[in-house]
């Protein structure tokens, strides 16, 4: 089974909540923090904008 994948910045206000809330849910991700000045292609793929929190489903 494969999990949601959550892109996080850990010092990003708005990532924060989202860990907060999917935290508070119950639900299980797999967490991937990024670090800002080497982004992967594979969150550049999921994020086009490169911003954060980013959700990747399926």
């Amino acid at each position: 089974m494969t999990y949601p994948i959550l892109y996080s910045f850990r010092r990003c206000p708005y990532a924060m909540r989202a860990r907060l809330a999917i935290a508070s849910s119950g639900i299980q991700v797999e967490l991937r923090e990024i670090v800002l000045r080497d982004k992967t292609p594979e969150f550049l793929e999921t994020s086009p904008t490169a911003t954060v929190p980013c959700l990747k489903v399926g």
